[in-house]
């Protein structure tokens, strides 16, 4: 299942939300780079959050173990109602918000995520924001876990650093707009 409904979709969705980041769905090539960095074949329990109506999901469930879960938390209502058509029993999709990671993650049991990996537009934060949601982020990863973010801009640089102690750098170009992709290690 694609899950995406039309390229009006993410259009009208990112004129109303601020919460969305792009006027377009991922490319494949996007997501396959997103999801390399992930090492999400080892994973157990992966956070995305922003999924919008899951095409980076769709890619991390191809790759993800039989055993593992994949906790959803989207803002817009619209994208969580195609996310839970959703039919794969690792899938838990939370219409919620990333500043609750640590209370989403205790309801449904779960304990740090191996992997958090963030589609949010974390330039439409201010300063004070953007550090927050990187401390709750990392504060529920587990020591061995990782932190994908994608991004058009280079802007999350110097808050990864101030949170992680390693952060590396990929660029893709094939995406409507082309995206930086940080994967960052406490």
């Amino acid at each position: 299942m694609s899950g995406v409904s039309s390229p009006f979709t993410y259009v009208s969705a990112f004129l109303r939300d601020k919460a969305v980041a792009s006027v377009s769905p991922s490319s494949r090539y996007l997501a396959a780079r997103v999801v390399d960095a992930m090492a999400a074949e080892r994973a157990r329990t992966v956070v995305e959050y922003g999924p919008a109506e899951g095409v980076i999901t769709e890619r991390i469930l191809s790759r993800m173990a039989p055993d593992a879960v994949l906790v959803a938390v989207e803002r817009n209502g619209g994208f969580a109602r195609t996310l839970r058509r959703r039919r794969d029993p690792r899938l838990r999709v939370v219409h919620g918000d990333a500043w609750e990671i640590e209370p989403i993650l205790r309801r449904l049991g779960l304990g740090p995520a191996d992997v958090i990996v963030s589609g949010i537009p974390f330039s439409h934060f201010d300063a004070v924001r953007r550090h927050e949601l990187l401390r709750r982020t990392r504060a529920q990863l587990a020591p061995h876990g990782r932190f994908v973010a994608y991004q058009c801009t280079t802007h999350l640089i110097p808050a990864l650093a101030r949170h992680f102690r390693k952060v590396d750098t990929a660029f893709e170009v094939r995406n409507l707009p082309p995206h930086f992709v940080f994967t960052a290690y406490p």
